[in-house]
């Protein structure tokens, strides 16, 4: 077996670990919070556009989009875990599928997500998962990924703390991918740490301005453009066909 299939298989389990289904609930309100505040801008006007979810977990985007009144949905994961549990919090538009064989499937999409998902395969099957992607969406469809950046104060915890993980990026190297595929308008974008307790909240509005200086300085210091990186755990991908 896959050393990743043998971990997708207890993916809730071993990853999730959620204790109960409102703990996934209340993880599905703080997921809409950071989507809200990221990606909203970039959805396509029209409510009867087609969505395909690659890599859906246990749903929380397609949960906020039907909220929005998106109905043409579809979320697929290599998880069956995941894929019950996003059937448990009410969608029945997910399923059991590889995103290659999906994407065979699918054609004139209007927009792709891949939300923590890159980084779960290997620099071939990136590249030919992006290739495809491409083919598939249609005349200025849009993909939106999330994955985690190496480049942030402690970005080894997130591209490094999951067995499955194959691709560790930055804002360099996802520029360097995309620039060798066929889409346009390809932006970066740092993804705001949303949710935590009260202190922590007011703890990162605090020290926020300071590690800004900070990032500011060591940049300065190593030569290297402040333009260059991003500084967040997470990094946005929004890319146009």
């Amino acid at each position: 077996m896959d050393h990743r299939q043998h971990f997708y298989n207890q993916y809730t389990t071993a990853q999730s670990r959620f204790q109960s289904i409102e703990d996934a609930r209340r993880r599905v309100q703080i997921e809409t919070k950071g989507l809200e505040r990221t990606v909203q801008g970039a959805l396509p006007a029209n409510r009867a556009a087609r969505v395909v979810d690659l890599g859906c977990g246990y749903g929380a985007f397609l949960l906020w989009m039907r909220e929005r009144g998106y109905e043409n949905l579809r979320g697929i994961d290599l998880s069956q875990e995941q894929v019950d549990l996003a059937r448990e919090l009410g969608l029945d538009c997910v399923e059991v599928e590889d995103l290659f064989t999906a994407l065979s499937q699918e054609r004139d999409v209007d927009l792709i997500t891949m939300f923590d998902v890159i980084e779960h395969l290997t620099r071939s099957e990136a590249i030919s998962a992006l290739t495809t992607i491409a083919q598939v969406l249609s005349p200025g469809g849009t993909l939106i990924l999330r994955t985690p950046n190496v480049d942030a104060a402690l970005g080894t915890v997130l591209s490094y703390g999951d067995l499955t993980h194959e691709l560790h990026l930055n804002k360099t190297s996802v520029l360097e991918l995309f620039a060798t595929l066929e889409f346009h308008h390809v932006q970066v974008l740092p993804v705001p740490v949303v949710g935590g307790s009260f202190l922590a909240r007011l703890l990162r509005g605090i020290l926020a301005p300071i590690a800004g200086i900070a990032r500011t300085l060591r940049h300065i210091e190593q030569g290297i453009s402040t333009n260059a990186s991003i500084s967040t755990p997470n990094m946005l991908i929004i890319a146009r066909r």
